[in-house]
């Protein structure tokens, strides 16, 4: 009788015993699932863990469900940051042969800039705006703001959405600025970037043309001649032309430095007298040139050799090569350039934000 009774209760004892191993594997099984799907959604969306786990929960842990819903969360948070003022960021370039591109991408803070998901998005708007037949407006080889931020990404998402997707990962205002694109059929193209993280990416940059009559380049030609080009980029970068040349300055631009100069002499006229209109004209043509010399690449000192021009440097590197050169066009960007950055000191940024998550 004691031994049946023993017998049966350790039957009982292995049976609760394996019923309480089975459920405690199971729950190590579960949580190891779903952490696994957090892990997965978090790499996916970029968003905080805390948004990502109560995205699944909303969703019953189904993981497509969860990231639109996300993604829907996170383009209404970038709506809502979007006068926020963004002027820090990177500038992303991509190159071939024969055509280049480069965009600014803007964020609220270098901090984000430094954000794999943002540089990700730098990249792939470059490439993009590379590949792309979009218009450039004459003279300034700029896209139109318009058909940069509406182009379609890989994904088939617009670029603006794309843009704005980011912008609701990493919580800040993000915005594509401008985008340009060089081409030269009859030549190659060459690029420099300034304080690059990483290739292709940078505060500051600069896209060259390089222009000849030759039929056609040998190799050592076109190794020789996209290092010209290259230190006609890195001189564009350090010194900031406005021009390629004195034919490319808008008419208006020209009559408003013309006015200005022609305020400046009527005001130096000694004991009270004004100059006389001649006199004044040629004063004006002298200060032009001089005007030509520092807003227009061909004209600009060489900062590698101040003994000459830019467009001088050219024509002698190619006579070295064998073949003529010149510059058929350039594009130059810098991350804020033009934008009013704000002065505020960190505790009225603190107190705004917290102000604007009331």
């Amino acid at each position: 009788m004691l031994q049946h009774l023993s017998t049966l209760l350790s039957r009982q004892f292995s049976l609760i015993r394996s019923q309480t191993i089975d459920s405690t594997f199971r729950s190590y099984a579960a949580a190891a699932g779903s952490m696994a799907l957090v892990k997965d959604l978090r790499e996916k969306s970029g968003a905080p863990i805390s948004d990502v786990k109560s995205a699944l929960v909303e969703a019953n842990w189904d993981p497509d469900s969860a990231y639109q819903n996300l993604r829907k969360k996170g383009l209404a948070a970038a709506s809502k940051k979007a006068s926020r003022l963004a002027a820090e960021g990177l500038v992303g370039v991509a190159v071939a042969l024969h055509r280049a591109a480069v965009v600014e991408i803007n964020s609220e803070t270098d901090f984000v800039a430094k954000n794999e998901r943002f540089r990700d998005l730098v990249r792939s708007v470059a490439q993009t705006t590379l590949q792309s037949d979009l218009p450039v407006k004459t003279g300034s080889n700029e896209i139109s703001l318009d058909a940069l931020v509406t182009q379609a990404m890989p994904s088939g998402a617009s670029a603006s959405d794309a843009v704005a997707e980011v912008a609701g990962g990493v919580r800040e205002n993000i915005k594509l600025r401008r985008g340009f694109r060089i081409e030269s059929e009859a030549g190659l193209i060459s690029s420099y970037v300034h304080t690059s993280p990483a290739p292709g990416l940078g505060r500051m940059a600069a896209l060259v043309a390089l222009e000849t009559s030759a039929a056609s380049l040998t190799e050592d030609q076109q190794s020789e001649a996209k290092e010209v080009g290259q230190k006609v980029a890195m001189h564009a970068v350090a010194m900031k032309p406005r021009y390629l040349s004195p034919d490319t300055v808008p008419a208006e631009a020209l009559e408003a430095e013309k006015q200005v100069l022609r305020d400046q002499a009527k005001s130096a006229g000694s004991g009270g007298k004004p100059k006389p209109a001649n006199i004044i004209e040629k004063i004006i043509s002298g200060r032009i040139n001089k005007f030509y010399e520092d807003s227009c690449l061909v004209r600009q000192k060489f900062v590698m050799a101040d003994d000459q021009s830019v467009q001088d440097y050219v024509k002698t590197a190619g006579k070295q090569m064998g073949i003529d050169l010149r510059i058929g066009s350039f594009a130059r960007v810098q991350v804020g350039e033009g934008l009013e950055k704000s002065d505020k000191d960190f505790a009225t940024e603190v107190a705004e934000t917290l102000k604007s998550t009331e």
